[in-house]
């Protein structure tokens, strides 16, 4: 009736009560709104979603508010996209426990990877990229391989000691003089992981890892919660648009690295008999010739991507901050160094095998993870329709664990806000873990590289304190992190050798 009486109506009144009907109920039927039951949170309009209401503030700022406010089950829209911001530690872990909150997202860079290295026959590559029974297949089969291989086993040790020398070394060769430590541990740090993903090293001389390693882009300067990654269509469609394509030159240099060295693998002769996760993969593509198979060249690509840059950032990174963090805090060095001479002395290095008897080097080390936080916000999306505290989330929500909460809980820290050891120490001076330590993640998806990135940061970490007294110049930067990733602090340091006992 309603309709009929716009329609009837003269001039132009009738058609703009008509537009306007049609207008209301398109929005209507946009998506953006609030699902029911959906934990509470921003306002969320139709088709912008809380974008209105996220103006003028810091990502990390908007998230603190809606957690301050709203609680551990907080909410907001990204355009048509809800997102659900779990806060403390014990319901961020009951959360990505289930597997109901195992999916990924897609994320621009990751689907614009995926493009480039199966040249565009598929944007969801990889362990990173896919989701299902995909990421599960490619997850088991990486995970056991890369233990064949000694992945994060002590088999593997003596491959970080020989970088360890080598830095060493290096670093010895600056003869007192100020070392810009951004991206000094990259190189090392990568070796270890391509030994074990491709079963061989980079010299430090080598002129095409070098040009990867300065121009690759952190995490930390990219922002996973950005309003441009939900526009609908855009993971499709960015890799078509010239300015895309211009401000992902470092990605596209990457991924061209990275299918080089891959292809060179396949063709080389020794590629059926070294024993890397490499010639593992490939033995696993060729039995399954002929058939339906996630086993293929791309996701091979993808999956020794993945390694490659997660150990190049994230290992790198913790490396970095933890000299910072150590040669700022002058008593915690000399603790960390009287405790290395008493139980490890100067004869040899220290070993992973004494983690248990270095309390308190242990307890810096996690304590300079702690305080980067490198991953601050983990997302995940929801893979069904399911129910967390209460609340309904349909499937294709953003879950969005708040790992910077865990991470600076009153509750669970001693000293939250602060650079201090004594968080991982119990009154006797024993190491103790704590339920909100997630550095490398939680629940269905932690870091499959975790073993291996333990094991170095100490092993890195123990002897570069052992051997070396770092103090710092003037000119530290420490980055403002308003991103869903930090970064760690840009500084220069002088490396003084110390004397032998």
């Amino acid at each position: 009736m309603v309709l009929e009486w716009m329609v009837k109506m003269p001039g132009w009144e009738g058609i703009v009560l008509l537009g306007l009907f049609l207008f209301l109920l398109l929005l209507s039927a946009a998506p953006g709104r609030r699902p029911p039951n959906f934990p509470p949170g921003l306002p969320m309009l139709p088709i912008v979603g809380s974008l209105f209401h996220m103006q003028g503030v810091s990502l990390r700022t908007a998230l603190r508010n809606l957690n301050k406010e709203y609680g551990n089950m907080a909410s907001f829209g990204i355009f048509g996209t809800g997102v659900v911001l779990v806060s403390g530690s014990s319901l961020i872990k009951e959360v990505f426990a289930h597997k109901a909150a195992s999916n990924r997202p897609q994320m621009l860079f990751t689907t614009t990877r995926s493009y480039l290295l199966s040249e565009g026959k598929d944007l969801h590559l990889g362990i990173f990229g896919g989701n299902g029974k995909k990421w599960q297949e490619l997850r088991r089969f990486v995970l056991r391989h890369l233990r064949d291989v000694g992945f994060g086993k002590t088999s593997c040790e003596p491959m970080i000691v020989e970088e360890v020398i080598e830095l060493m070394d290096h670093i010895q060769q600056q003869k007192g003089q100020p070392i810009v430590m951004k991206r000094l541990f990259n190189r090392s740090v990568v070796n270890v992981v391509w030994r074990t993903v491709m079963g061989k090293r980079f010299p430090y001389d080598d002129a095409d890892v070098a040009k990867v390693i300065e121009t690759f882009l952190q995490p930390a300067d990219t922002n996973l919660l950005h309003p441009l990654f939900y526009i609908p269509g855009m993971s499709k469609a960015a890799v078509y648009l010239p300015i895309w394509r211009n401000a992902t030159k470092s990605l596209r240099d990457l991924t061209a690295f990275i299918k080089g060295e891959v292809e060179n693998f396949i063709c080389s002769e020794d590629c059926d008999v070294n024993h890397s996760l490499a010639s593992l993969f490939l033995k696993e593509i060729q039995s399954h010739a002929g058939e339906k198979s996630f086993f293929n060249t791309y996701e091979m690509k993808a999956v020794i991507f993945e390694l490659f840059t997660a150990g190049m950032d994230t290992t790198s990174s913790t490396l970095t901050m933890g000299v910072y963090l150590v040669a700022k805090h002058s008593a915690v060095q000399q603790k960390v160094q009287q405790e290395l001479d008493e139980v490890v002395g100067r004869d040899r290095l220290p070993s992973y095998s004494d983690l248990d008897r270095l309390p308190y080097t242990r307890a810096t080390i996690h304590e300079a993870q702690r305080v980067l936080d490198l991953v601050a916000f983990i997302l995940r999306s929801a893979a069904e329709d399911c129910t967390f505290a209460g609340y309904d989330i349909p499937k294709g929500t953003v879950i969005v664990a708040n790992a910077e909460d865990a991470m600076t809980d009153p509750k669970l820290w001693k000293n939250p806000q602060e650079f201090d050891p004594e968080n991982f120490l119990d009154t006797d001076g024993r190491f103790v873990n704590n339920e909100g330590f997630i550095p490398f993640g939680t629940g269905k998806r932690v870091c499959v590289g975790e073993s291996l990135a333990r094991m170095q940061i100490f092993v890195f970490l123990a002897s570069l304190f052992q051997n070396f007294t770092f103090s710092l110049t003037s000119d530290e930067i420490i980055p403002t992190s308003n991103n869903t990733f930090s970064a760690p602090a840009i500084y220069s340091a002088v490396a003084h050798l110390r004397p032998r006992l």
